[in-house]
């Protein structure tokens, strides 16, 4: 017999029919959400802040060091909790790496160490552990995580929150800019049962060139757009939260997100609260 939590998620996918794919730029960005069908709690969480976004994400990343493989795993893990319990008041989320989808479709020593850490901290901690999860970057071509593995995925997702990266751009229509977001429900909620409440959308908010497949890609007054379709598109679709990150340096032309785009960012929340005031909002 399933859970009615498992139930509840199970039906999502019928209930969204009404939730528009055919939006064009033009259109009002805020979508319109059936109340029963958002999270019980919608967060937003940024990554990096330079004045730009609200520090509301403790990134130990950095201190951690966890290997790309994560094969440290352990000790890794022992860090992350002796950061956490050194403020042991602060409810912001902990961000701790990034995870590929392609090692962790193929690879169950990688699944295992990643379990492992996310276990590990969040039993110790209590506070939510963040993952950056790809399927693909500027090396590596697509890859989702197959039928096979959905079970440990949902294992993972009992201690950790998936950060899903959409790559939405400055240059994607409002249209584009929906499908993006929806496809990670689509594949990872109805097909291998994540629960949305542990899946937050993701939006790099570097500048970058024309050339880029992430970013602003040369429009950045667009890109601003975009991101705060994305927040709506999240919220409307029963995702867990929010999330920002933007590259710190010049690398591959890119360069720090801009004021202007955390600012339509901002506004977009404030109008997304304002607009749900029996919902509950967490993050600012």
């Amino acid at each position: 017999m399933q859970s009615p939590a498992y139930l509840f998620f199970a039906l999502l996918p019928f209930a969204l029919v009404g939730c528009s794919q055919d939006a064009s730029p033009d259109d009002d960005p805020t979508e319109v959400a059936d109340e029963a069908l958002v999270a019980p709690v919608f967060h937003r969480s940024d990554q990096v802040n330079f004045g730009r976004a609200p520090l509301n994400t403790d990134d130990i990343s950095k201190e951690i060091d966890i290997a790309d493989d994560f094969s440290n795993a352990g000790a890794a893990a022992a860090k992350a909790v002796a950061l956490a319990k050194a403020n042991p008041t602060s409810p912001k989320p902990l961000y701790l790496a990034n995870i590929h989808a392609w090692m962790y479709d193929t690879d169950a020593g990688y699944r295992a160490r990643i379990a492992l850490v996310a276990s590990k901290v969040d039993a110790a901690t209590k506070r939510k552990v963040l993952f950056y999860f790809e399927e693909e970057n500027a090396s590596h071509s697509p890859h989702r995580v197959s039928k096979a593995n959905a079970g440990a995925l949902r294992s993972l997702t009992q201690h950790a929150t998936l950060l899903c990266a959409t790559y939405v751009n400055g240059q994607m229509s409002h249209a584009e800019e929906v499908a993006a977001v929806k496809r990670w429900k689509s594949w990872y909620h109805d097909t291998l049962g994540v629960p949305l409440t542990s899946m937050w959308i993701d939006v790099d908010t570097s500048q970058t060139p024309t050339s880029a497949y992430y970013g602003s890609r040369g429009d950045l007054a667009e890109f601003n757009k975009v991101v705060g379709w994305a927040l709506n598109t999240a919220y409307a679709n029963g995702f867990g939260g929010f999330h920002t990150m933007g590259n710190v340096g010049g690398k591959a032309g890119t360069l720090r997100a801009a004021d202007s785009t955390y600012a339509a960012l901002n506004g977009a929340w404030k109008a997304l609260v304002k607009a749900h005031p029996n919902e509950k909002f967490e993050g600012i």
